[in-house]
């Protein structure tokens, strides 16, 4: 420690004890943790002070590692950390490796993100540039028939190729099993007369050789005989046409002429010294020797048939690949060296904003995608507040400008309602509170009818009260367009509530009139309701009554209307015959009560108004013209001079002849259905002067508790 920095310290530390002895209060200020000011903070694990998301420390604070998903772009190929790809998981096998380099055929690892047929597909990867193994350096599975001869097994082991020719012919140097063809295979190959597939030297094919063969006559199983044993001419000793592969070489034909062999080595291999064409191997043949070592004369990496320069294989046959400092085929440029953060990549392209390799010295950034919301633009500019491009994450807005009073304050927070500012052109009011329910709406907005929140500020009566508010005009729901509630009498009717529930109305005419087609409770006015509808009904009594002053249909009764009306009419039966029982002027005829006749008498039951005692009985049969019959015959003790001595006999048992003539037997009143509450006369000498009559089951019941019934009276026939 300088003594400078002791001093410093020392005089800080006498200077706060002097201040708190002092009695001041001092006052720590504490400020906000920012991922970028520079300092490590709490819950940081670094903080380089820039916005950078592809450096050591990304724009989180958190220490750069291959797998956090942000591709660093600050260092250069071969450095410690360096990555050409992020997709931050930890799958080895998709597009991008664990070691974060981009996955590419012969890193060893199978890609397991594609679909057959796609561009990137790998059948297989076996990390190494080898084409003679089990998978070749195109990530393909190789099999007999490809065209390449696997080296990488023994002749014991299943799969092994002697040769591959790329065909499936059977007839050449290699069969279709890959295997070499040899004398005994059963196919007549080059060189062979004949081959029956066995080694039995008495039938007509040993050692495949025609047994016939040399005597200069082509016989059945030969293709030539030349008659002599020269094997370098057209015809071999073995009586097989002298062809490309059979091992010979033909002595008996110039260059230039068809069947001509510049070599035959016997084998159907085309990447020896001899091709399959019998032609001797030379670059640009376009057939890739496989049988020299890099250091042999005529070894090549490449062979694509031409001398072409550029085009991925070299006239000397050398592979043309990028880096080797020329410009080849495909390539956009080549500087020969490993920096990819030059002009010239290491994938041989011309270096551009969006390639996703930082450019040293002309990019701030390169994050490879068209997002304009990441920490990189697409001008390969670091994002930063006012480039008027949201960064997401980051950003609330961002305008572009440095105007304070517009949607977007100059730190790129949204100027939001709430904060208690009101926003020229933007917020029509700002309260600063989250009451929806005041004058300013949550949204800036003032308060009005009809925006579908109830106002609570404002007591009843004073203006702008509202009652309720459901956010529309619609006049026929349970809220008015005024923001008063709906009620009977408003003029409108109500169509959101069905009948029978709470607060249906049928009709709403908005008066109070009770005389017109609409009631005070909203109701449609009818006949019954107790209100006579102007212009519809005479009257309306509101009961079910028929027999009084106003008819259930509302219209006032009259006689003929075929409903006797008590106390007015005593009869109607709507008819206009005056000859039957209801005269036209709604009285009766006495034939009405008639209820049975014996012996040349006729007895009526005619209604009493009264008690039913003997004075009333009398009276209602005088009312009718008839006579009051006695109870029995002369010498009867209920008989007096009032009534008169008909056909009847019963005495003790008034109405008892009358029973039984009309219900049968020796029926008495109280079992005949027609005689109830039918009183006889008994000479008011029985109970007060009572008469005796027949109700329900009683006989005979005392008229003196009884009244408004019937009389039996009686005129002759």
């Amino acid at each position: 420690m300088t003594f400078q920095s002791l001093l410093f310290r020392t005089v800080l530390a006498c200077s706060i004890f002097m201040t708190l002895s002092c009695g001041d209060q001092v006052v720590v200020r504490e400020t906000e943790a920012a991922c970028g000011n520079g300092a490590i903070e709490a819950g940081e694990q670094c903080d380089d002070g820039n916005e950078v998301a592809g450096d050591a420390c990304t724009d989180g604070c958190k220490a750069a590692l291959c797998g956090d998903g942000i591709l660093r772009a600050d260092l250069e190929a071969g450095a410690e950390g360096y990555e050409t790809c992020d997709d931050g998981n930890d799958l080895d096998n998709d597009g991008c490796l664990n070691t974060c380099i981009i996955a590419a055929c012969g890193d060893g690892v199978v890609r397991a993100d594609l679909a057959e047929g796609a561009p990137g597909f790998e059948a297989c990867d076996d990390g190494n540039t080898s084409d003679t193994d089990a998978c070749t350096v195109n990530c393909v599975i190789t099999y007999c028939g490809d065209g390449i001869v696997r080296s990488d097994l023994q002749d014991t082991d299943a799969a092994y190729e002697a040769c591959d020719d790329g065909n499936d012919e059977d007839t050449d140097g290699c069969l279709s099993n890959c295997q070499t063809a040899r004398c005994g295979d059963g196919f007549v190959g080059p060189g062979e007369g004949c081959d029956d597939g066995n080694e039995d030297p008495t039938d007509d094919c040993a050692n495949c050789r025609p047994a016939t063969c040399g005597d200069g006559i082509i016989q059945a199983g030969e293709a030539c005989d030349d008659g002599n044993d020269v094997d370098t001419d057209a015809c071999l000793a073995s009586c097989a046409v002298a062809r490309c592969g059979d091992g010979v070489l033909r002595a008996d034909i110039e260059v230039g002429v068809e069947g001509y062999e510049a070599c035959d080595d016997g084998n159907a291999a085309q990447s020896d010294a001899c091709t399959a064409a019998c032609e001797e191997a030379r670059c640009g043949d376009g057939v890739l020797r496989t049988d020299l070592q890099p250091e042999e004369p005529g070894f090549e990496e490449c062979d694509d048939g031409n001398i072409e320069v550029g085009d991925g294989c070299s006239a000397s046959c050398s592979a043309e690949r990028c880096g080797n400092g020329r410009i080849d085929e495909g390539e956009a440029c080549d500087d020969g060296n490993g920096v990819d953060t030059d002009e010239c990549t290491n994938g041989c392209l011309v270096a551009r904003c969006g390639d996703g390799v930082l450019q040293v010295g002309v990019e701030e950034c390169d994050d490879a995608n068209q997002l304009q919301t990441d920490g990189c633009l697409n001008n390969c500019l670091i994002a930063r507040c006012g480039d008027g491009h949201v960064w997401e994450g980051r950003e609330d807005c961002d305008d572009g400008n440095n105007i304070e009073t517009d949607a977007c304050l100059t730190e790129c927070i949204t100027n939001r309602c709430g904060d208690g500012i009101v926003a020229a052109g933007i917020e029509a009011c700002d309260d600063a509170n989250q009451e929806d329910d005041d004058a300013c709406r949550n949204d800036c907005t003032v308060a009005r009818c009809g925006d579908g929140v109830v106002r609570v500020d404002i007591a009843q009566g004073q203006a702008g009260y509202e009652a309720c508010d459901d956010g529309n005009a619609d006049n026929l729901d349970a809220c008015l367009d005024t923001c008063a509630l709906a009620s009977c009498g408003d003029g409108f009717l109500r169509g959101d509530v069905q009948a029978g529930q709470a607060g249906f109305e049928a009709c709403d005419d908005g008066n109070l009139e009770q005389t017109d087609a609409c009631l005070n409770n909203c109701t449609a006015a009818s006949c019954g309701d107790g209100f006579t509808q102007a212009g519809v009904e005479a009257c309306d009594d509101a009961n079910q009554v028929q027999t009084d002053a106003c008819l259930n249909d509302c219209t006032a009764a009259s006689c003929g209307d075929g409903h006797v009306q008590a106390g007015v009419e005593a009869c109607d039966d709507a008819n206009q015959n005056d000859g039957d029982q209801c005269r036209n002027d709604c009285t009766l005829g006495s034939e009405q009560y008639f209820l049975v006749e014996h012996n040349g008498w006729r007895f009526y039951r005619v209604p009493v108004q009264g008690t039913m005692n003997d004075v009333n009985v009398h009276a209602a049969c005088q009312a009718q013209g008839m006579v009051t019959p006695c109870a029995g015959q002369n010498g009867c003790g209920y008989n007096d001079n009032v009534c008169t001595v008909t056909s009847e006999d019963g005495c003790g048992n008034p109405m008892w002849r009358g029973s039984r003539v009309l219900c049968g037997g020796t029926t008495y009143p109280r079992d005949c259905n027609a005689f109830d509450n039918t009183f006889a006369y008994m000479g008011r000498r029985w109970s007060g002067g009572s008469a005796c009559g027949a109700v329900g089951n009683s006989w005979c019941a005392t008229g003196n508790s009884y009244s408004d019934r019937f009389a039996y009276c009686a005129r002759r026939q």
